[in-house]
């Protein structure tokens, strides 16, 4: 298979076949795949009639089968009607960023579940991410110890995501420069970690159980909402 003009071999086949006939069927939708250039890896976006995987130019070759991979899950959790994290009652300055990271700390840890017998090589996404959290460590204002605001919950999200997802002896490494220079935020981290293990991933009940556990530890309702995709009903 060749997305974003590179050969990124046969491992995905089979799922994006599947996923583009579910989206015909489904949803009546085509799906397409883009280069961009942005902050993220990739992206998955929905338009009428389409659903649009977004690739980062820069991600070398043999980092894109699991990056691309991920995505493509994102959409089988959209068609499986796993739950989204949507806006709350009122909008606050970071609250973008906060909502986008509490999904990807249940939702990311779901799609590399339904990966991993395809080995799938993460080396750089690995190298990438842990050069990225070292650099957020180095700069962090003071705010992001304040649990209270919108720069806490993220320190606290990303602790979480970090210490579930990261490679433990990479993991290791960071945990305590990071509880250091954010001690609360690794507190709260610390307690949020235990609400993830306790709720899982496994189902899109298990994941709206996770969500709103977190969502509601952090005490954040008021600019985020958990869609259940099932009914449409939002908490």
């Amino acid at each position: 298979m060749k997305v974003i003009g590179k050969d990124i071999g046969p491992a995905l086949d089979a799922l994006y076949a599947d996923l583009e006939a579910r989206l015909r069927t489904e949803a009546e939708s085509e799906l397409h795949v883009e280069p961009f250039e942005a902050g993220a890896f990739s992206s998955v976006d929905w338009e009428p009639g389409a659903a649009i995987v977004s690739l980062h130019n820069g991600v070398p070759t043999h980092a894109l089968p699991h990056i691309f991979g991920v995505a493509l899950q994102h959409i089988r959790q959209h068609l499986d009607r796993y739950p989204t994290v949507v806006e709350g009652p009122r909008e606050v300055y970071g609250g973008d960023l906060v909502r986008t990271t509490l999904r990807e700390l249940i939702m990311a840890p779901e799609a590399d579940s339904a990966l991993a017998s395809l080995n799938l090589d993460m080396t750089w996404e690995i190298e990438q991410r842990h050069a990225g959290l070292k650099d957020l460590l180095r700069d962090a204002p003071k705010d992001w110890d304040d649990l209270d605001s919108p720069g806490g919950a993220f320190a606290t999200l990303q602790y979480a995501r970090f210490a579930i997802e990261h490679p433990a002896e990479l993991w290791a490494s960071l945990k305590g420069p990071f509880a250091e220079k954010l001690p609360h935020a690794a507190e709260q981290g610390e307690r949020v970690v235990a609400l993830v293990r306790e709720k899982g991933w496994a189902t899109p009940g298990a994941c709206l159980e996770a969500l709103v556990a977190v969502r509601d530890a952090l005490n954040l309702a008021a600019y985020v909402g958990i869609e259940d995709l099932r009914n449409g009903a939002v908490a």
